[in-house]
């Protein structure tokens, strides 16, 4: 818990620092009176596109995983992105998600295929957002954002690269698995994996197969894709969505531009994107309003998109670990 505690710490320090600096070249005063210029009802609104994007993404484990309600879809949701937020390039919350969701009495191999046949068809929507963004970036922008889209473009095609070569290799799939089972004993949490190389193999063997089985079903596919992009731009419709507070109507040019930040900051390596994002948003965004508005922009979007998902996935977090503790206090009552 303690590497993700580091992770919020570090992403809200770097925020307030970066703001703290900006703020002390361009005017303390007349940043935080910017403020005062801001049509607040826009920030409810991204809130709940926020809550939007939620259960969309919760609906979307509901379709794959028919045993759970939306409700423990919903819980699956939060808490994946919680420690997503908290680690680089978004890489910690699909563990958890299979955690939890093993403990609901299903299999964690099928757990798994869910889980990265999710990530997959979403890394496939991002990569041709990500096209998108990269031709836009070439049409009309400078050749920085170029560069960052580029990239930003080939990590998501990299993902699906890589599923795709774990789902059609299957030895490659066991030996890596069994490389990190290896990994885990040495850094001591894993004890003796050799007793469970049977079922390693097995459990591997078993996702492959239901990710083939996943992929078969072209009607869900196309549910799932449609649903996918859905829940994208509930992400990059937010900062639009925000810049109306200042007047600025949302246009192919703000919509554009956020998608450009969304995918261009997906390169940063630090948890949340922190000091990445707004650096990216203040070179995108610097000719559209004046630094002051662009700064509490900055902050009330991050706000939106970031440390509101924190502060309520970190409640979800908090009451499923006091629920656990309840229930093995429980136990031995019984």
């Amino acid at each position: 818990m303690k590497k993700y505690l580091y992770g919020f710490l570090f992403a809200f320090i770097t925020s307030i620092t970066l703001y703290i600096l900006i703020s002390g070249f361009t005017g303390f005063y007349e940043n935080i009176k910017a403020f005062a210029f801001f049509n607040w009802k826009f920030l409810l609104i991204a809130l709940l596109v926020i809550i939007l994007k939620w259960f969309i993404e919760s609906f979307i484990i509901k379709i794959l995983l028919k045993d759970i309600s939306i409700k423990h879809a919903l819980n699956f949701t939060l808490i994946g992105q919680f420690y997503s937020y908290l680690t680089p390039f978004y890489t910690g919350g699909q563990p958890i998600q299979i955690l939890y969701i093993s403990r609901f009495g299903i299999d964690p191999a099928r757990a798994t295929a869910i889980i990265l046949f999710k990530t997959f068809l979403f890394q496939i929507i991002l990569a041709s957002f990500g096209v998108f963004s990269t031709i836009y970036s070439i049409l009309y922008l400078n050749i920085d954002v170029i560069i960052a889209s580029i990239i930003g473009t080939l990590l998501n095609l990299l993902a699906v690269f890589l599923i795709i070569f774990y789902i059609i290799n299957q030895n490659a799939s066991i030996k890596t698995t069994l490389y990190f089972a290896n990994l885990l004993k040495k850094i001591g949490l894993l004890k003796n994996p050799e007793k469970y190389i049977d079922t390693i193999i097995e459990k591997v063997k078993t996702f492959i197969l239901i990710f083939k089985e996943e992929a078969k079903n072209f009607k869900k596919i196309t549910l799932i894709v449609f649903l996918s992009i859905l829940q994208f731009s509930c992400s990059f419709m937010v900062l639009p969505i925000i810049l109306q507070g200042y007047g600025i109507n949302i246009s192919l040019n703000t919509i554009s531009r956020s998608i450009i930040t969304q995918i261009s900051s997906s390169i940063i390596p630090t948890p949340g994107t922190a000091g990445g994002a707004e650096g990216i948003f203040l070179l995108l965004f610097k000719d559209i309003l004046n630094i002051h508005k662009l700064n509490a922009t900055i902050v009330l979007w991050r706000f939106s998109i970031y440390y509101f998902v924190l502060l309520i996935g970190g409640i979800v977090v908090l009451l499923n670990h006091k629920n656990s503790i309840m229930k093995k206090i429980k136990k031995p009552a019984e």
